[in-house]
C-alpha cells in the first residue's frame, strides 16, 4: 500500500477546496464535504507523475501500461494506455494553460510516431492489431478487436491522419503503410459500394456496406448473435463490455443498411432486445444491485447516450447505484467496482437531461442531490476507503488489490504482475472518480495537478531514452 508522500505540497490546490465550499453553500455540511475531498486528494501526488512519465518510449511514441512491461522482454507499448496517457495527460489539470489539448504538448515528431505505430498494426480487413499477437488470437477477442479499432481511429482522427485500409467502423485508409509508401493490396471499398442508381454511397456508409463482421449482416443474424454471445441477464458485465467495444461498427452497419434500403435499424433492434431484459427491481440487466450489476450498466448505458435512446429505468436504476455507492460490499476485485459505479450515475444523469421527460429528470436529480446534500461527506469517504486499498506502493492504482494488470482484453499482455500500478487503472482512479464526484455534488472539478507537475512531468518525457527489446518478436 502506498505510504504517501510528506514532501508534496498540495496547497496549490486550496483555492479550489475553498471554491467547492462555497458552491456547496458554504455551511457545515458544505465544509465536511470539502473536508471528506481533502482526504481524497492526499492520494494524489507528484510519485504518480514520475511513474507515469517514466512509461514513455520515445521508439514508437507511445507508453506501456506498467514499469514491468517497460523493463521486461514480451512487452510493448499499446494504443489503449497510450489514448489513457494522453487523456490523462489532458484532464489532470497539468495543461489547462495549453487549454487541455495533448496536440499542444507533442512535437510533430512525435505525432508522426504515434501514426507510424497506429499504421505498422492495421491489416487489409481494416482492424488493428497488437504487433506482439496473433491475428487469429485476438480475432477470437471481437471486444478487443473492437476497441483496438475505436482507440485507434480516435487517434488518428484526432493527429488529422488517416488509416492504410478502410476500417469497418467507416473511416476511409489513404493506401498508405506506416513509411508513407503505397501499399499494393489497397483497394478502396468506398470507391466500390453504389447504388442501384450507381451514384456513390457516402463514405462511412460504404466502408461499412463492404466491410463488416457475419453477425451484422441483418437484422435476424444479429439477434442470433446476441442471444448466442450477449447474456446480458447472467453476465451483464461481460456482455455490455462486448457490445460497448463494438456498437460503432452496429452504428456504422445500421446506417449502411438504412442508406441501401432496409426498413428497420440495427440500432432500434438492439436497444429493443436490452430493453425487454432490464430487470423490474434494480433497473439493472441483473436481478441483484451488486457491483457486477453496477458494471453491466455502466457499460450498456453509454449505446443509449450515443445513439440518442431514453433509458427505460432511470428513477430505480439510480437508486441501486446511489446504494451501491453508500453501501459496505467489499470491493475485492477491481477497481472498477469503486469507478463504474460513479460513472454510471454520471451516465445516467446525462441520459435523463438529455432523452426524457422534465418529469422523469427532475425525479433522478432530486434523488441525487439528496443523497449528494445529507451524506455526500459519507459517499466521498467510503469510495476513498475502497479505492485506496488499490494505490501500490509506487503511488499508482492497479487493476487488482495485489497487483497490477497482467493484460489487456484479449490476452495482450502488459505487465508481471507485480505489486505495481497500471495505466488502465490509473484512468479510473483518478479524472474518473474526481470528476465524476464533482458532477454528482454539482460543483466544478478540482485538478489533480498543475503547470507545475507538468514541468516534472516533461523532463522525464523529453530525456526518455528508446526502449530496446531484441527478444521481443514482432509479428508484423
Amino acid at each position: 500500500m502506498y505510504e504517501g508522500n510528506k514532501n508534496y505540497d498540495a496547497s496549490w490546490r486550496d483555492p479550489y477546496f475553498e471554491r467547492a465550499f462555497e458552491q456547496l453553500g458554504g455551511d457545515e455540511r458544505a465544509a465536511g464535504i470539502v473536508d471528506a475531498l481533502k482526504t481524497m486528494y492526499t492520494m494524489y501526488t507528484d510519485d504518480l507523475i514520475k511513474w507515469y512519465a517514466n512509461l514513455y518510449d520515445p521508439y514508437y511514441g507511445a507508453f506501456y501500461c506498467t514499469t514491468s512491461g517497460k523493463e521486461n522482454d514480451g512487452f510493448l507499448p499499446d494504443i489503449e494506455s497510450t489514448m489513457q496517457a494522453l487523456d490523462f495527460l489532458e484532464r489532470s489539470g497539468m495543461i489547462n494553460h495549453l487549454d487541455r489539448d495533448y496536440r499542444k504538448v507533442l512535437t510533430d515528431e512525435q505525432k508522426a510516431k504515434i501514426v507510424r505505430f497506429i499504421k505498422s498494426m492495421q491489416l487489409p480487413n481494416g482492424y488493428f492489431y497488437n504487433l506482439i499477437m496473433d491475428q487469429e488470437v485476438l480475432d477470437k477477442y471481437i471486444s478487443r478487436r473492437g476497441r483496438d479499432l475505436s482507440w485507434c481511429t480516435n487517434f488518428l482522427r484526432e493527429l488529422g491522419a488517416s488509416p492504410t485500409y478502410d476500417t469497418p467502423n467507416g473511416m476511409k485508409g489513404d493506401g498508405l503503410d506506416k513509411d508513407g509508401k503505397p501499399v499494393a493490396d489497397y483497394v478502396s471499398k468506398f470507391a466500390e459500394a453504389k447504388t442501384e442508381e450507381g451514384a456513390d454511397k457516402p463514405a462511412s456508409c460504404a466502408a461499412a456496406l463492404n466491410n463488416y463482421p457475419d453477425y451484422l449482416e441483418n437484422r435476424e443474424t444479429l439477434l442470433a448473435w446476441l442471444e448466442e454471445k450477449v447474456p446480458i441477464k447472467t453476465g451483464s458485465y461481460g456482455a455490455g463490455n462486448l457490445l460497448n467495444a463494438v456498437f460503432r461498427e452496429i452504428k456504422a452497419r445500421s446506417d449502411a443498411l438504412i442508406g441501401a434500403g432496409a426498413d428497420y435499424s440495427l440500432c432500434d433492434t438492439l436497444i429493443n432486445w436490452l430493453n425487454e431484459r432490464i430487470d423490474e427491481n434494480t433497473g439493472y440487466w441483473s436481478d441483484k444491485p451488486t457491483f457486477a450489476g453496477t458494471n453491466g450498466y455502466f457499460k450498456t448505458i453509454t449505446l443509449y447516450n450515443v445513439w440518442g435512446y431514453a433509458y427505460p429505468e432511470p428513477v430505480k436504476v439510480t437508486k441501486s447505484i446511489l446504494n451501491g455507492i453508500l453501501g459496505d460490499e467489499p470491493s475485492t476485485t477491481n477497481i472498477c467496482e469503486v469507478f463504474n459505479l460513479w460513472m454510471a450515475l454520471c451516465f445516467t444523469i446525462g441520459n435523463v437531461k438529455s432523452f426524457h421527460s422534465p418529469e422523469v429528470r427532475d425525479a433522478v436529480l432530486n434523488e441525487i442531490n439528496e443523497v449528494m446534500y445529507n451524506r455526500g461527506r459519507d459517499a466521498i469517504l467510503n469510495t476513498y476507503k475502497k479505492q485506496s486499498a488499490y494505490q501500490m506502493p509506487d503511488g499508482a492504482f492497479a487493476h487488482r488489490v495485489d497487483r497490477c494488470l497482467l493484460w489487456h482484453q484479449g490476452d495482450i499482455p502488459v505487465g508481471t504482475g507485480g505489486q505495481e500500478g497500471d495505466v488502465d487503472a490509473i484512468s479510473k482512479a483518478c479524472m474518473g472518480i474526481t470528476d465524476t464526484i464533482a458532477t454528482a455534488l454539482g460543483i466544478k472539478p478540482i485538478p489533480l495537478y498543475s503547470e507545475r507537475e507538468f514541468k516534472i512531468y516533461m523532463d522525464i518525457l523529453n530525456n526518455a531514452k528508446p526502449v530496446i527489446k531484441p527478444n521481443t518478436k514482432l509479428k508484423r
